[in-house]
């Protein structure tokens, strides 16, 4: 029905509208258009899709394949090998350096990794460390310039109901947003035989193959989720791990005594709190000093809050991270503090980093103590002379006959790219992993045996 109808605002003005089918339409003189296709889905599109990236990685898997003899292929199917399989997934930007996140399924079983940015460039990326409990993982890139990072929020105060965004890489079609609600929260995914997720956002949203990794949004466009899994036998239900898990796991990822042997001597953590309708206040607080180092020396104090970093303000776990990670052999970290005994004031504490790789005779000597193996380091020449199917990691030479690593099923000719959620590069990466182990445990190891790649457990002692 067409008609006209007067609204009374409470200073008196007097707002006419037209009223088409329910909707009504401004019409006031002088004032500009209201743009209806300006939604919240589309400004929140506009403020993070430089932030999400494409992830291409190329997986060795088994398949069975022609011979070309086609009276063989007839009767026998062809033969089973392993080929090469492109994979593709999702993922987001936590920080402008290049450090990004994403599902640990997307690039487990990876040898090649590449991420594609909103323009088109295509990176080579390094896997840092994964996580299979929770399937994130994180990757660095070296971009040519600053990339964009997205806003992390907090799945604390999560409501059912609320509107969330997913934005990724489905079936390979890049920047695809999808919208839905939050269904339900804290569900347990059975993820196979031995493994589930627990603590998952259940949503509507649409999440299809490619999305895994991409970011899950909140209304004001800040990461509250990372996309996961889908139900094969259901519509409408998707999974994303909550972002607040993830954050709690970044000082483990990018610890930066076990990613470049630099014995700082402390940890931070971040101690968030949520004020509605989305503020996050995430704090970043030394938890941990190690007597007799040089951070201890410097005066740092178990509850000082981090400010700054090399004169880098901190406003979040990753940028204290990052800032520490990238200390060099001989730098000296310079952290503004506050709090803990600091009277409150702001103090500058430096510390000198030593960051000196342990020789090889030791490393050798530590990586034989503990995992009774002798082993070198994977380099393109070698991975060419022994025809190695990786040019990184540590190749395994030697396995003594009731070692640790014996027991875990390891042979000659293994080479061990992970160890724990880190992945290694050397022996001195792996003896500097073995040298934090006080005492008997299990530790999750990957392994490259000829084409196929393999996870394990090895005791430590």
């Amino acid at each position: 029905m067409l008609g006209m109808r007067h609204h009374f605002l409470s200073y008196g003005v007097v707002v006419l509208a037209l009223v088409v089918g329910g909707i009504a339409f401004a019409d006031t003189p002088g004032a500009a258009a209201v743009n209806l296709r300006e939604t919240n889905e589309a400004r929140v599109y506009r403020s993070v899709k430089d932030a999400v990236v494409n992830i291409s990685s190329t997986k060795v898997v088994t398949a069975r394949v022609g011979t070309g003899d086609e009276v063989f292929d007839r009767f026998f199917g062809g033969v089973i090998r392993q080929v090469p399989a492109q994979s593709l997934g999702s993922g987001f930007v936590i920080h402008s350096s290049g450090y990004i996140i994403t599902n640990e399924h997307v690039v487990d079983q990876a040898s090649d990794v590449q991420v594609i940015l909103s323009d088109g460039d295509k990176l080579e990326a390094q896997v840092i460390a994964t996580d299979s409990e929770h399937d994130l993982a994180v990757l660095k890139v070296t971009p040519k310039k600053p990339l964009q990072a997205i806003g992390l929020g907090a799945s604390e105060d999560l409501m059912i109901g609320e509107p969330v965004y997913a934005i990724g890489n489905p079936f390979g079609y890049s920047g695809t947003m999808t919208r839905g609600i939050v269904s339900a929260l804290d569900r347990t995914l059975e993820a196979g035989p031995n493994k589930s997720y627990k603590g998952l956002i259940q949503t509507d949203a649409s999440i299809n193959p490619g999305n895994s990794g991409g970011p899950l949004l909140n209304a004001y466009g800040q990461v509250i989720g990372v996309n996961t899994a889908i139900r094969a036998d259901a519509h409408g239900i998707g999974f994303a791990i909550a972002i607040s898990r993830m954050r709690d796991l970044l000082p483990t990822f990018l610890n930066p005594e076990a990613l470049n042997r630099a014995e700082i001597g402390f940890s931070v953590e971040e101690k968030r709190s949520v004020a509605a309708p989305a503020v996050v206040n995430s704090p970043v607080i030394v938890k941990r000093v190690q007597a007799g180092s040089a951070a201890a020396k410097a005066g740092l104090v178990e509850g000082m809050r981090v400010v700054a970093v090399n004169k880098t303000d901190v406003g979040g776990v990753v940028d204290a991270l990052v800032a520490m990670a990238n200390a060099k052999a001989g730098d000296t970290l310079m952290l503004s503090v506050s709090g803990g005994g600091a009277g409150g004031g702001g103090q500058i504490k430096e510390i000198k980093v030593p960051v000196e790789k342990a020789a090889t005779p030791e490393s050798e000597s530590i990586i034989a103590g503990k995992l009774g193996i002798e082993a070198v380091t994977v380099t393109p020449a070698l991975a060419k002379k022994q025809k190695l199917a990786v040019t990184q990691g540590v190749l395994i030479t030697v396995v003594k006959g009731d070692s640790a690593a014996a027991a875990a099923g390891l042979q000659p000719g293994d080479v061990l790219f992970q160890m724990g959620p880190y992945y290694v590069n050397s022996i001195e990466d792996v003896a500097n992993l073995l040298k934090t182990v006080k005492e008997e445990i299990d530790v999750r190891i990957g392994v490259v045996r000829g084409t196929a790649r393999a996870r394990g457990v090895v005791r430590v002692k």
